[in-house]
């Protein structure tokens, strides 16, 4: 594989893979499972290292790694942590990489399986090894400084922490690190088994689905605030269009008089979609035009309709904001601007404060407030 390198020059990632360099590699990619499972997982250190093969197991139907809780703990239970699908493979690399009989994280091929490793000594190797061949390999320099286990940790626990609504944070913060457990339940390898799963989940969703639509329907009809925004607007004209054929079938003599359930088929019938969420929904159709989400996005092979972790509420056409959105978007701006009232607060991060801030205040001003 050729890389860009910083000199401009385009080449191989690795001169050469003798025995030695080929360990090398696997370490430094043992040291790069270790970080990522450290500072995505928000597991404590020894928890990692007593991640034991095969450990990777679903709970309550979500993918988790089993792990034991040492600390302060004599019993040492086994704890669930639930993780997101890169962690999984980061994990389960690990393992092939392991020469140990139980543990996922221990000596490499070319090392003897009980050899084991000192954590800080694993980040620190692994930034000396991206820094040494960055000319060769084309990966960005890593600054050195003092790492160690726990600031991943810790980390992710002042995230939680600094920004209530962590579903908002988790938007802003870790997009990349959003998966949708039923993204590939449609794949052919996946429904083969169980094609019929598949379906009923499918009718199971879409019933609940309309089921709101009727509620917000209902709601419009009455004259109450079903949202705010554009695809708000969308969705009363559609509403609107509705009631007014539903209006000239009864005219007609085509439709009896007084039934509700006219409105309801001619809602089914309708083209209008609408994808519900707790922070906002999304009136995107199959149409991509206007979608913030798509835009500059690599849409995977046969995806239709919006990459939900890409949304952008605040400058999105097809976003809704109902309100029963406003208290969520109400709070996080007050925790906004309570942190940004802090006087110790480091520059960069007040600048990241008003960023969200900003979001935060333009999506509000769909609503008025």
């Amino acid at each position: 594989m050729e890389v860009d390198r910083p000199d401009g020059s385009r080449g191989p990632w690795h001169d050469a893979l003798l025995p030695k360099q080929l360990w090398r590699e696997a370490t430094a990619l043992r040291n790069a499972c270790y970080i990522f499972v450290g500072a995505l997982s928000m597991m404590r250190d020894s928890e990692v290292r007593e991640i034991t093969k095969g450990s990777v197991v679903e709970h309550f139907s979500t993918p988790a790694v089993k792990s034991t809780k040492a600390k302060l703990d004599a019993g040492l239970p086994v704890k669930h942590w639930w993780i997101i699908e890169p962690v999984t493979r980061a994990i389960e690399l690990a393992e092939r990489l392991s020469q140990h009989p139980e543990l996922a994280f221990a000596s490499v091929p070319g090392r003897d399986p009980e050899t084991l490793f000192s954590s800080k000594d694993v980040i620190q190797d692994f930034v000396d090894h991206v820094n040494r061949h960055r000319n060769t390999t084309g990966l960005d320099e890593i600054p050195s400084q003092h790492i160690t286990p726990h600031m991943f940790r810790r980390t992710m626990a002042m995230l939680t922490r600094d920004f209530p609504g962590s579903e908002i944070a988790v938007g802003m913060q870790l997009k990349h690190a959003i998966t949708r457990a039923l993204a590939n339940r449609t794949t052919g390898g996946y429904m083969e088994p169980a094609s019929s799963w598949a379906r009923h989940l499918d009718n199971a969703v879409a019933e609940r689905k309309f089921q709101r639509v009727k509620e917000l329907f209902a709601a419009d009809s009455r004259g109450e605030t079903i949202g705010f925004g554009p695809g708000a607007d969308r969705m009363r004209e559609a509403f609107a269009a509705v009631r007014e054929k539903a209006a000239d079938l009864r005219a007609t003599g085509k439709a009896q008089r007084g039934d509700i359930r006219v409105e309801h088929d001619l809602l089914r019938r309708t083209r209008f979609s609408v994808r519900f969420g707790k922070l906002n929904h999304c009136t995107m159709n199959d149409d991509p035009i206007g979608a913030k989400c798509l835009e500059e996005a690599v849409v995977p092979e046969g995806h239709r309709g919006p990459l939900l972790d890409r949304c952008q509420p605040s400058r999105c056409a097809n976003s809704i904001i109902g309100p029963e959105h406003l208290p969520i978007w109400t709070a996080e701006r007050t925790s906004l601007n309570r942190l940004r009232a802090d006087p110790k607060l480091p520059t960069n991060r007040r600048v990241l404060l008003d960023t969200q801030l900003g979001e935060v205040n333009l999506m509000l001003k769909k609503a008025g407030q």
